[in-house]
């Protein structure tokens, strides 16, 4: 199981504009059949931190949706509108693997 994360810092007075915009995204992943993201919001860190989540069974599937997200032009006009939602520069990417045996 792989698990991908975004962290994004939104600008203050825009959490539900991203938050929605999010929800208009996970639609999208619906109708797609792509899997959706869970919205978090840290308890202590930095203000007004976003993080959304997506889980994946595997390396190639993450690959494959990654690629169809890129290249559908209604998700991308969604995602290209929350940039003016977020702190420049605050946006990070992290892709963690499920560890459940001990290593060899």
């Amino acid at each position: 199981m792989y698990r991908s994360r975004t962290y994004r810092q939104v600008i203050y007075g825009r959490v539900n504009d991203y938050m929605k915009a999010t929800q208009e995204l996970n639609a999208i992943a619906r109708k797609r059949g792509w899997p959706e993201s869970t919205i978090w919001f840290p308890v202590v860190g930095p203000e007004n931190e976003v993080v959304t989540e997506e889980e994946y069974p595997d390396l190639n599937t993450f690959g494959k949706v990654l690629d169809a997200f890129y290249a559908d032009a209604d998700a991308m006009k969604i995602l290209r509108n929350t940039k003016g939602m977020i702190v420049q520069g605050s946006a990070r990417s992290e892709l963690v693997q499920e560890m459940k045996d001990l290593l060899a």
